[in-house]
């Protein structure tokens, strides 16, 4: 979603040090958005006393707002706690459904710098017909099927752009590049992991000499 990320994050406040669970950056906007989460994975509703210290804490770092995300909701009065401020007051599903279009847009994004990565592979491309080592192992690879989810009838566009739904059967891009299976996917985010999963797959198969690309940093984890 383009955010620089930290977990429990030592931040130092007018009150001294504390730390946060989630501390986000949006630096890609001309001024950067900085968000705080708290989560609060407890088996009781988070209390007033909570969103009061956090209110204080996002206004003394400057914060352009601050989440808290809760396992089981909050007490009565919280809601009303935060009114007039900068604080809102999610459980982790609202939480997804607040973000999913956010997540979707940089998702669609990860999957085109992957698809950019990943074409080596189709004869078009300098890499395949400089290397002949490449060709020898693609012989028996039926390519656009096996990598349906960039090249073919499953690609990424489908589901990120033309909103095409989910579970969804499409072969596995994962492992071994000559196996063709067929699997049920059942969500955006177990797509995109796939994907992920086949572009480190084919590089350590095929090992092509793509400086720098083994194990690109925009992977992530």
């Amino acid at each position: 979603m383009g955010y620089e990320t930290y977990r429990n994050k030592n931040i130092s406040t007018a009150r001294g040090a504390v730390k946060i669970d989630v501390h986000a950056a949006k630096k890609s906007t001309p001024i950067p958005t900085v968000v705080l989460s708290e989560c609060k994975y407890w088996d009781k509703p988070v209390d007033q006393n909570v969103i009061y210290s956090f209110r204080s804490i996002c206004a003394d770092v400057g914060a352009h707002y601050g989440l808290i995300i809760s396992k089981k909701g909050f007490q009565t009065g919280a809601h009303e706690s935060r009114e007039f401020t900068n604080i809102e007051l999610l459980d982790f599903l609202e939480f997804q459904r607040t973000y999913f279009e956010e997540w979707r847009n940089g998702i669609f994004m990860r999957f085109a710098q992957m698809d950019g990565q990943i074409k080596f592979l189709l004869p078009g491309n300098p890499y395949y017909q400089h290397d002949t080592e490449l060709q020898a192992k693609l012989k028996d690879v039926r390519v656009f099927q096996k990598y349906s989810v960039f090249f073919g009838d499953a690609c990424y566009s489908s589901f990120f752009i033309e909103r095409n739904e989910f579970p969804a059967e499409m072969y596995d891009p994962s492992g071994n590049p000559g196996d063709l299976s067929v699997i049920t996917v059942r969500s955006p985010r177990e797509y995109f992991d796939i994907g992920t999963q086949a572009v480190r797959d084919a590089f350590d198969y095929f090992s092509p000499d793509v400086p720098d690309k083994r194990n690109p940093d925009w992977l992530g984890d």
